[in-house]
């Protein structure tokens, strides 16, 4: 089922590993080239050498307690890993991964706290409970070839990876001996925290068994659906014979135990059927979709949570998890814990990222102290010796201060957007009574068709404008502004407002983009601010191309998410298009067509290759190679033709490997805090 295999992205601050119960920091992905833990100095390292010096009342600790490069180095991998797995690429070095090592820093920090406070309360792991635990991680890889192999590869030997995780193991075990000192959780607890979070509990572990029949049009999936409900069909027959899921067809449509947050858009209708009915045909962004409800796990009341042991469990260490963080708080601000960064960069990340949000005369005041050397001098032009990340922070910040305009100017903006929208009856009507006329149009739309249907519609609309027009000007009546040309002098005022932060954005992005071109964030900021920039805008779709990529050429994954991916392939093939017929010099052009070209190589058209080919050719004849590979792929589509009973495949080229290479691949600078 194609739509049930979209995953809900994982926010930046998630990304990070966060202490609990159990939980340790090291994975078979971190890269240690073998080495057997963190080097012991027999000389204490000087401040400079470390990362985060952590302190207390303002006086840094001992050494043992700063943050070094080779626990933050280590740490940082697998962060990375565990994002690149996330989202499938790598986190943009100015834009995200000082979020990501800022993050890192918090957690080792906490970490060293909670291993000062057990120092001082004598709280100690024997080395057989450590042995044992690291006894227990090396069998369950010993046990899978492929990890092990792995884990040789990336630790140079077994015994190289026990080294590495002991100390860690020996943290993580002290941790959880802290925290059984410190929190006690009781079924009280757990009660409360149920009713405090019922929806997302409920959202989170409420699961209904499911089969499905994936069809592509509403008329087909209305005859299979006939055919089951008459009994001419069984529903796993129906499924083997109709269904678009080839992952699951095989076996009557089984999709096995899922979520409401797996469910999506259709958790509600799944969810309030009775098991063993059959619903549909229900659209999805994707296809038409027969469902089999099958069974349901609830959890809606306190009882049956208790009963399911392992969802309890995990409440328990949710609540566990919830109280140590609130402890470890407490306990930081009562004893002056915090810590100094070293460096020229990470200080104003921290800086930026411990401003509260509702707090705008600090970031104002943020912004114009990063002005001073961002426009040295007051000069009106971007200072690009400063370090890119700090021009990403700067970027950063400017969008946050216009989203704090939008706010602040909402009501504003709602009153010039609605006025005059709507019949001028309804103004002043009380917002209460056009809602109440909303809900009976609506209603009515329910059974409404044709004309009497589009009327409804229209004045669907035009009630929804007049309620947004009514509460704006009621909001900005309690502000002050009694007249309109109150309201235009404020809306003007914010007009200035925005273009100003918007070319403040523009002018830094194109420095960002000029000082470091590979950074996908930055370009797709440009892009969405200056999309006539053509050279920006030919960065912007490679970019979205190489994001594709993985998956249009590989002819398995392909066929799995086409359903998910083809509005997004087409975008990026109509954008390229355009440039390749509107570049404004030869080089755009040229950059537009042969990242086509590679497209249409990964997707196995040789005929559109062709055309692409043969439109480079007319741009720039000189084109190394442009002959050969035109013959070559010729000679593919007259041997393919020829062979009338051939099936067509879907694989890369055969070309594609002669062919000159299509994008050339920037090496990224490497960015150290």
């Amino acid at each position: 089922m194609n739509w049930m295999r979209k995953h809900t992205a994982i926010v930046i601050w998630v990304i990070v590993a966060a202490f609990g119960v159990g939980v340790v920091w090291w994975s078979v992905g971190a890269y240690i080239g073998g080495q057997s833990g963190p080097a012991q100095s027999t000389n204490a390292p000087s401040p400079s050498q470390a990362i985060a010096l952590v302190t207390k009342g303002g006086t840094p600790l001992s050494y043992n307690y700063w943050i070094m490069p080779t626990d933050f180095n280590n740490y940082m991998q697998n962060v990375n890993s565990n994002y690149k797995n996330t989202y499938g690429q790598d986190p943009d070095q100015l834009f995200v991964e000082p979020q990501l090592e800022l993050n890192t820093i918090n957690t080792l920090v906490d970490q060293q706290v909670i291993n000062y406070f057990a120092k001082n309360d004598n709280i100690t792991v024997s080395k057989t409970d450590v042995n044992n635990q690291v006894n227990s991680i090396v069998n369950q890889y010993k046990s899978n070839p492929q990890a092990l192999n792995y884990i040789n590869q990336q630790y140079g030997s077994l015994q190289n990876f026990e080294n590495f995780i002991t100390p860690q193991v020996e943290e993580s075990l002290i941790s959880q001996k802290v925290m059984s000192l410190v929190v006690n959780v009781t079924q009280s607890d757990v009660q409360s925290y149920y009713e405090t979070n019922k929806a997302t509990i409920e959202n989170t572990y409420d699961q209904v068994k499911i089969a499905h029949i994936s069809l592509s049009s509403q008329a087909t999936a209305n005859t299979v659906y006939n055919l089951i409900k008459s009994g001419k069909l069984s529903f796993s027959q129906a499924a083997k014979d109709y269904s678009l899921d080839t992952t699951t067809s095989a076996t009557g449509g089984e999709i096995g135990w899922l979520t409401m947050q797996q469910l999506g858009s259709l958790s509600s209708q799944v969810f309030s059927a009775t098991p063993g009915s059959i619903i549909g045909p229900v659209q999805t962004s994707y296809s038409w979709e027969i469902i089999n409800v099958e069974a349901k796990k609830l959890y809606n009341n306190f009882d049956a949570v208790v009963q399911a042991t392992s969802v309890y469990n995990t409440l328990v260490n949710d609540v566990k998890q919830q109280k140590f963080n609130q402890w470890l708080a407490n306990y930081k601000k009562q004893n002056g814990f915090s810590y100094q960064l070293e460096g020229q960069v990470l200080p104003y990340f921290k800086e930026f990222y411990s401003i509260p949000s509702t707090d705008t005369a600090k970031l104002d005041q943020f912004i114009q102290n990063m002005k001073s050397y961002i426009y040295p001098s007051g000069q009106a032009t971007v200072n690009t010796s400063v370090d890119p990340r700090l021009l990403a922070l700067f970027e950063t910040a400017l969008e946050t201060y216009k989203t704090n305009l939008n706010q602040q100017y909402s009501a504003v903006l709602s009153y010039h957007s609605n006025a005059g929208s709507f019949p001028a009856t309804y103004t002043g009507v009380p917002v209460s009574v056009l809602q109440q006329k909303l809900a009976e149009v609506q209603n009515s739309m329910n059974s409404a068709t044709g004309t009497n249907f589009t009327n409804l519609f229209n004045e669907q609309t035009n009630l929804q404008s007049a309620i947004n027009f009514n509460q704006a000007l009621e909001t900005l009546k309690k502000q002050g502004y009694t007249t309109d040309a109150q309201i235009n002098a404020q809306y003007n005022k914010y007009n200035t407002l925005i273009s100003q932060v918007n070319d403040e954005m523009k002018q830094v992005l194109t420095a960002i983009y000029q000082l470091v071109p590979y950074s996908t964030v930055a370009v797709s900021k440009l892009y969405s601010l200056d999309p006539s920039n053509q050279q920006v805008a030919l960065s912007y779709f490679q970019d979205q191309y190489n994001l594709l990529k993985p998956i249009i050429s590989n002819p398995q994954t392909y066929q799995t998410y086409a359903s998910q991916i083809n509005s997004m392939l087409s975008y990026v093939v109509s954008g390229l298009q355009s440039l390749s017929y509107t570049g404004e010099s030869t080089s755009i052009k040229q950059g537009a067509l042969v990242t086509l070209i590679s497209m249409a190589q990964d997707m196995n058209s040789p005929q559109q290759e062709l055309t692409y080919l043969k439109q480079l050719k007319t741009v720039n004849p000189n084109y190394q190679g442009i002959d050969q590979v035109i013959a070559q792929v010729q000679s593919v589509i007259t041997s393919s033709s020829t062979k009338a009973s051939a099936t067509p495949t879907f694989s890369p080229s055969s070309v594609s490997t002669n062919a000159t290479p299509i994008i050339p691949t920037n090496q990224a600078s490497q960015f150290k805090p």
